[in-house]
């Protein structure tokens, strides 16, 4: 993403994950933004169109999403997207530079 000047405002997508994951195989929904593009709805523009692609194009059955407990901007975004909360899948695991992560978990279906 960029804006109208051309500067870089972040990504969002979705991205394949294999079976080496905590949460094994599937397919994981996500966005960066640099600062200044907070609070402009980018991240649910982004990703509501990676949804759509996701299921309309692509044919997944679900699309998973995880943040960080303290990450509220990101838990708002999936809320918006009207994502399911599922603590049953939420996980822990040891990430290079971040030692250990909480992950929690977010469902979209079609």
């Amino acid at each position: 993403m960029t804006d109208r000047l051309g500067g870089f405002l972040g990504y969002g997508g979705i991205v394949p994950h294999t079976d080496d994951h905590p949460l094994g195989e599937h397919w994981d929904i996500g966005w960066r933004l640099s600062r200044n593009a907070w609070g402009h709805g980018y991240a649910t523009e982004a990703a509501t169109a990676a949804l759509i692609d996701a299921f309309e194009r692509l044919g997944l059955p679900q699309v998973l999403a995880y943040t960080a407990a303290e990450n509220v901007r990101s838990q708002a975004v999936m809320n918006r997207l009207g994502m399911q909360r599922r603590v049953d899948l939420d996980f822990a695991g040891h990430y290079d530079g971040y030692g250990l992560w909480n992950g929690l978990v977010w469902v979209a279906t079609p």
